[in-house]
């Protein structure tokens, strides 16, 4: 399973308690539907550090790095290029 459908499958199954009204695509905003509001997110990186072994900084959580799935799997890709170094 990719980086992409393991956040998917966390934001389904546990912040939108596996609600299939809402659509969820790769590009969509989390944070103009409503999807991720600050307890949300705080939940998300709870679950991407255990999840991938990476610590977040403070200043990496901003909308430019969790707007979409698309933004936040390219962030943990690059957290892990960055700590594999």
């Amino acid at each position: 399973m990719g980086t992409e459908e393991i956040i998917l499958n966390f934001i389904r199954e546990e912040l939108l308690r596996g609600d299939g009204q809402v659509s969820l695509e790769p590009g969509a905003s989390l944070i103009s539907t409503g999807i991720l509001d600050s307890l949300a997110l705080l939940k998300l990186l709870l679950f991407i550090e255990e999840r991938f072994s990476l610590k977040v900084n403070d200043g990496e959580v901003n909308p430019r790095n969790f707007e979409t799935v698309d933004r936040i799997t390219a962030f943990i890709e690059s957290k892990r290029k960055e700590e594999a170094r």
